[in-house]
């Protein structure tokens, strides 16, 4: 691992997440729904600290259609992440079965923008491509778990 790349210590933080998720495992907030709120907020904390913020100056590219893509593309996805974490707070707060609704909106959103993201990968940032759509797993897998988990019905009441 290095110090200097923070995606580096991804793994090794969603493995704590993870045993901490199986020791909550009986809480209310616990398990798979613990191990989400972790995921998100390790993910937007790794994003944060890992990206390289130059590359959102108009100063660092000469073209600038593909400057105005990777902008529109990389940070809607930050943002709808940032945003998804804002519901997450907001859904652990209150226990309100309409923020997981919003969550699950939220969720749909940034699958759309994933895929929105692909055509432009393949023209202009070919190498991101394989990454971007397995990033597609993030949002779908968890749209699944949110709306058929039993312990989600049941910690978030309707209101």
């Amino acid at each position: 691992m290095s110090v200097s790349d923070p995606e580096s210590y991804g793994g090794v933080l969603a493995l704590a997440c993870a045993v901490a998720a199986l020791a909550r495992r009986k809480q209310p907030i616990g398990g798979w729904l613990f191990y989400f709120f972790c995921q998100v907020l390790l993910g937007l904390t790794l994003i944060a600290a890992s990206t390289h913020w130059g590359n959102y100056s108009s100063a660092e590219w000469s073209d600038p259609m593909r400057y105005f893509l990777f902008v529109l593309s990389s940070l809607s996805r930050v943002i709808l992440l940032a945003a998804i974490a804002g519901v997450c707070f907001l859904a652990v707060e209150t226990r309100a079965r309409r923020w997981i609704v919003a969550l699950e909106y939220t969720l749909a959103a940034y699958a759309f923008v994933t895929i929105l993201k692909l055509p432009v990968d393949l023209y202009c940032f070919p190498s991101a491509t394989a990454r971007d759509a397995l990033s597609l797993a993030f949002p779908l897998a968890w749209m699944v778990y949110f709306a058929v988990s039993r312990r989600v019905r049941r910690v978030f009441l309707v209101n």
